[in-house]
């Protein structure tokens, strides 16, 4: 008894210490694009346009990415816009730089300082706001596939998936990756202010470091910016609850019912 009292209590001040790093999001359901595109953009998994300049007059692209198991979105620059990152599904990592890269003709490792990118476990639930100028990527390093929510304010960025990339018809079943879609990705990109890394620690080290405060991920800002597309859920009322409550009670007086019978017989 006393080794279970202990179990409990680490775990608890395990969840707790957790959470007090990374407080879990809840994404809102916003509503896709009826006629949403797929697009092999990296070799680990397709990703879907949720929502394109089109449909947000601009202001925000919303994009679901599937990765398996070691599958990445190396460290890169954005240049133009702000993205959130959301872990849908899965076991995550997260990496972060430190250092400040304006100049968008700047590459870490080749005519800039390397950085230190600094690496964090985003279990599903995790909501990171990478700001714009500095490093970021994110892999999965789990051993089940998962599912990554994008998000570019502005809108924008989307157009370079639809520029590099393979349409996918059956996101189950995606082509076979065209490896010249990476020098493809490397001739546009400087053309939608995006420096891509193709290795997660070529533009620096990567630092596991429990002591580097965790970014704030702007979760209000997000859910202002998707307001208008979200589809609210209406809450139950206090009358359907007690008719739900009222049900169930009776199923169960009424399964206990022949119980009760056939174990007096």
């Amino acid at each position: 008894m006393k080794l279970f009292g202990v179990g409990v209590i680490s775990s608890l001040l395990l969840a707790l210490a957790i959470s007090s790093r990374v407080e879990a999001f809840q994404f809102p359901n916003v509503t896709p694009d009826p006629d949403a595109p797929s697009y092999l953009f990296l070799p680990d998994g397709p990703i879907t346009l949720l929502k394109r300049s089109e449909t947000t007059g601009g202001k925000y692209a919303l994009m679901e990415s599937i990765v398996p198991p070691g599958g990445a979105s190396p460290p890169h620059i954005h240049h133009e816009e702000d993205e959130w990152i959301y872990v849908a599904q899965g076991n995550m990592e997260l990496v972060v730089g430190e250092n400040f890269y304006p100049d968008p003709n700047q590459v870490p490792g080749v005519n800039a300082p390397r950085d230190i990118l600094h690496a964090f476990d985003a279990p599903a639930g995790t909501l990171f706001y990478g700001r714009k100028n500095y490093i970021h990527g994110i892999r999965n390093v789990g051993t089940t596939t998962g599912k990554v929510l994008l998000v570019s304010d502005p809108a924008g960025f989307e157009h370079l998936i639809e520029e590099v990339s393979q349409p996918v018809t059956d996101v189950a079943n995606p082509p076979p990756f065209n490896p010249e879609t990476i020098s493809l990705l490397a001739k546009t990109s400087p053309k939608y202010g995006l420096v891509s890394s193709f290795s997660f620690d070529q533009f620096g080290d990567i630092v596991a470091d429990n002591n580097f405060p965790y970014p704030d991920n702007h979760a209000n800002d997000l859910l202002a910016l998707l307001s208008d597309d979200v589809t609210q859920v209406p809450e139950p009322s206090v009358l359907g609850g007690i008719l739900i409550f009222g049900t169930s009670s009776a199923i169960s007086i009424w399964k206990r019912k022949p119980k009760s019978v056939s174990k007096i017989a």
